[in-house]
């Protein structure tokens, strides 16, 4: 029995391994991508209701360049810079470049942090249980990644294992457990706008090598956490 419960094992994490594989092939590969996506906030884990809905939207070009817009914070991934723009904070947050970044879809830093409750094949598409593991400091306790029969992430949801505050009085505070719901659609390979990819679009240099903000955000505090070599 405890040898079949082991090659059961294996060929289980074997099939999860295949998918995630070909799924990293599909947003790596050099070819744009687009879709949309929709997160839908709810105060508890079993609650039906939505607290909190937005939008979002994520590209990438042919060279793996990444933009995306999730309700008012917007991010950007090119060769030379990282951006994250906060319009709600007035903020724009420059740093280096990351390495091998594909947007919010990666999954696989999470199979470091959790341990694979279960693997289901559906007509449509997979669906991975993921569990945090005891220490792993990730505010959710698990974690549901429905993966597309053409290796795209269509939707994940997200349990809360911290608490978040939803009273709208200070004075009395009380937090629940909630749960997040993220649903990726319209996905298509065709070209991006290249301005979102373009460091112009977001600041300048003057002369004296200070950065000068695009008008559209000329209000903004910019913080640089650049290394000061690619400044």
């Amino acid at each position: 029995l405890f040898g079949l419960l082991t090659i059961g094992s294996i060929s289980y994490r074997q099939a999860v391994k295949e998918v995630l594989q070909k799924m990293d092939k599909q947003y790596s590969s050099g070819q744009p991508l687009q879709y949309n996506s929709n997160y839908a906030l709810y105060k508890e884990a079993s609650s039906k209701k939505i607290e909190q809905a937005y939008k979002g939207f994520f590209s990438k070009n042919s060279s793996n360049e990444i933009y995306m817009k999730i309700d008012q914070t917007e991010i950007l991934n090119s060769k030379t810079v990282n951006l994250k723009i906060s319009h709600s904070e007035k903020a724009i947050l420059i740093a280096d470049p990351l390495q091998n970044y594909l947007g919010s879809f990666d999954i696989q830093p999470l199979l470091d942090l959790c341990k694979i409750e279960s693997f289901k094949d559906f007509k449509t598409h997979w669906e991975i249980t993921l569990l945090a593991k005891n220490y792993s400091n990730l505010p959710y306790s698990k974690i549901i990644i429905q993966v597309s029969k053409k290796y795209f992430v269509q939707k994940s949801i997200f349990y809360y294992s911290t608490g978040v505050n939803f009273s709208k009085d200070y004075r009395a505070p009380k937090s629940y457990y909630p749960r997040l719901e993220v649903t990726n659609s319209n996905f298509n390979r065709k070209a991006v706008n290249p301005s979102f990819f373009a460091t112009k679009y977001y600041f300048t240099r003057s002369p004296k090598n200070k950065i000068i903000v695009a008008e559209r955000l000329k209000n903004y505090e910019v913080i640089d956490q650049r290394n000061i070599s690619n400044k």
